[in-house]
């Protein structure tokens, strides 16, 4: 499932939809499922400590919103920037990881401080939790002062173009990440 909202009474909804998800699978009581998941997920980005790529991006002035602040929808796009910059830096493209295709399985955003421009988006990349089929990216993003924009994470699939369906990961990518685990 992908999770895009500019809307913060759509994300509320869909926070509900997993929760409700969430505590049906698991049958936890008290504490929401969702929300004791993804306190424990942003925890994990946060201390994370190992980085495999970082890149710069700068903001733009039409990437301002309404309330005069870059738009929360514009930082998925500089997460989508990152993550080609990361593949490209070890020789891939979203198309063809060593003959795989990447689709975006999931997507999880947590906004932690509005940014502004002129400034300069710091980004913090990291491969982490390698599955046959899939992997995950974790991201921080940082103002020029080293304050804390954002932490997200993406789960990445490999992905058979003519049938869609999920397809092993390459070895050789899987190996290059993996050993830094």
């Amino acid at each position: 499932m992908i999770l895009v909202a500019a809307d913060l009474r759509a994300v509320a909804g869909c926070i509900h939809l997993v929760d409700m998800a969430v505590r049906r699978s698991t049958g936890t009581l008290g504490a929401s499922g969702a929300q004791v998941y993804y306190f424990t997920m942003f925890k994990e980005i946060k201390q994370f400590d190992r980085v495999d790529f970082s890149t710069s991006i700068p903001f733009r002035i039409t990437d301002h919103n309404y309330g005069d602040h870059v738009a929360n929808n514009v930082f998925v796009e500089y997460l989508h920037e990152g993550r080609v910059q990361l593949l490209e830096a070890f020789g891939y493209t979203e198309k063809n990881v060593a003959g795989v295709a990447l689709i975006m399985s999931e997507l999880h955003v947590k906004y932690t401080k509005q940014a502004f421009y002129p400034g300069v988006f710091e980004l913090e990349l990291s491969v982490t939790n390698l599955r046959p089929t899939r992997f995950d990216i974790f991201y921080r993003g940082y103002d020029r002062a080293g304050d804390l924009l954002l932490l997200a994470k993406t789960e990445m699939a490999g992905l058979d173009t003519k049938t869609g369906k999920p397809i092993r990961l390459p070895d050789a990518f899987a190996c290059r990440f993996r050993e830094q685990e």
